[in-house]
C-alpha cells in the first residue's frame, strides 16, 4: 500500500504528500544523512555499490524491528525523503508485478538493493533527470531482508522544479515513465493506472444542476454530486482515480505553509485505521496473534521541495505535525543521525 500525491503552491513550491502503510509494526525513526557520509548496498557475495553523499537528506527509515519472534534489521536509509536539492525519492510496493534485474555478470560496485534505492539517489542526485540518469547507470537486483524476503518496489521521484519520473522494474527490466500528474499508488504498473483514468473524465469538482424531466425537477439530494462515481475504496487503482481527482481539485495553496495544511487534509482521504483492511491468519499463528496484522497508515509525510527544502510527518498515534527543515539544521559532515518517531498525548485545554 502506499499513497502519493503533488500539490503546486502559487510561491512556486512543490509539495508531495505520502502515505507509508504497512501490515507489521515497524520502529520507524527520523534519519538525517549529511554530504560526505559513505554509504554501501549489497550485493549476492559482499558489498555492492558504495556512494558518497553529495547532498544531505532527511526522511524516515525502520529501525531494528522484531516481529512474530523474527528480527528484521535496522536499515541504513530512507524509502522516503527529501534533499538539501529539493528532492524527493520515496519507495512504495508494486507487488506482484516488480521483478529486478539479474545480477549474473554484473561487477558488485554496479549492484544496489532495492531497500537502498531512494537513499542512494538522495545522496548523489539533485533533479529527477540526474536521479533517471543514476538508476540507469547500476542493476537493481533481488535482494531479499529477514521476514519480508524480496520487497517489490518502485521508485518515486520528484524535484523542485516540478519534474516528476516513476521507475519500475517489471518482467526483469527497469522502465521509467514520465509523471505529468504527479500521482502513484501502487500495483498495477504505472502506465496501466495512467491508462484507467480514461474510465472517469467525467469526474468533476462541480456540482451537477438540478434535471428537469417533463417540468419535473430531480434534484441532487446533496453536495458533491459531480464527484458521483468516485471510487471510494482502498485498492491501487481506486486510490489512484482518488488522488488524481483530489490533487487536481484542490485549491491552488499560497505558501509552503498553506499547501502543507492542504496536502494534509488531502492525504486524510487515504488514512487506513487499523483493523479496516485485514490479512488471512498466516500458517502457525493464532487469531491472537495475527489480530493486528492488517495495513493501515503508520505515518504520513510532505515533502516541501523549494529553496529551503522541509520535511514534515504525522503519525497514526499522533496527529500533531513534526516538520524538519533541512537548512535549520547541520548536514555538512557525518556521521548519521537517528532519532525515534515518538508520539505525544492530545494537547490539554482548560477554561
Amino acid at each position: 500500500m502506499c499513497t502519493t500525491l503533488r500539490v503546486k503552491a502559487s510561491d512556486g513550491t512543490v509539495l508531495i504528500g505520502r502515505t507509508m502503510e504497512y501490515a507489521l509494526p515497524v520502529n520507524w525513526e527520523w534519519r538525517a544523512v549529511p554530504r560526505g557520509v559513505r554509504q554501501a548496498s549489497t550485493a549476492p557475495n559482499g558489498e555492492g555499490l558504495a556512494w558518497v553523499g553529495s547532498h544531505g537528506y532527511v526522511g524516515i527509515g525502520n529501525g531494528q524491528t522484531t516481529s512474530f519472534g523474527q528480527t528484521v534489521p535496522a536499515q541504513s536509509g530512507v524509502p522516503d525523503g527529501v534533499n538539501e536539492a529539493g528532492l524527493y525519492a520515496g519507495l512504495l510496493y508494486l507487488p506482484g508485478f516488480a521483478e529486478y534485474e539479474s545480477p549474473e555478470d554484473v561487477p558488485n560496485d554496479r549492484l544496489l538493493a532495492p531497500l537502498d534505492v531512494a537513499s542512494y539517489i538522495l545522496a548523489t542526485c539533485a533533479s529527477v533527470p540526474e536521479a533517471v540518469s543514476a538508476v540507469e547507470s547500476i542493476v537493481v537486483w533481488p535482494a531479499p531482508i529477514p521476514v519480508i524476503g524480496v520487497p517489490p518496489l518502485h521508485l518515486i521521484l520528484h524535484d523542485r522544479g516540478g519534474a516528476a519520473a516513476v521507475v519500475e522494474w517489471v518482467g526483469g527490466a527497469r522502465h521509467v515513465h514520465d509523471n505529468p500528474i504527479g500521482v502513484a499508488t501502487n500495483s498495477p504498473p504505472f502506465d496501466w493506472h495512467l491508462t484507467n483514468l480514461r474510465n472517469y473524465v467525467n469526474q468533476t469538482a462541480m456540482d451537477v444542476p438540478a434535471l428537469s424531466l417533463d417540468g419535473e425537477a430531480i434534484s441532487p439530494l446533496g453536495q458533491g454530486t459531480g464527484m458521483l462515481g468516485l471510487p471510494g475504496d482502498f485498492t491501487p487503482p481506486s486510490r489512484f482515480v482518488r488522488a488524481v481527482a483530489f490533487a487536481a481539485s484542490a485549491r491552488t495553496p499560497a505558501t509552503a505553509a498553506d499547501g502543507i495544511c492542504t496536502v494534509m487534509h488531502l492525504l486524510s482521504s487515504f488514512d487506513i485505521t487499523k483493523g479496516v483492511i485485514r490479512d488471512a491468519v498466516p500458517e502457525g499463528l493464532t487469531a491472537e496473534e495475527a489480530a493486528g496484522l492488517g495495513d493501515y497508515t503508520a505515518f504520513s509525510s510532505v515533502s516541501e521541495l523549494n529553496d529551503s527544502p522541509a520535511y514534515t510527518v504525522r503519525t497514526y498515534d499522533d496527529a500533531s505535525q513534526r516538520r524538519v527543515t533541512l537548512g535549520e539544521i547541520d548536514l555538512s559532515a557525518g556521521p548519521s543521525r537517528t532519532l525515534p518517531l515518538v508520539t505525544a498525548g492530545p494537547i490539554a485545554v482548560t477554561f
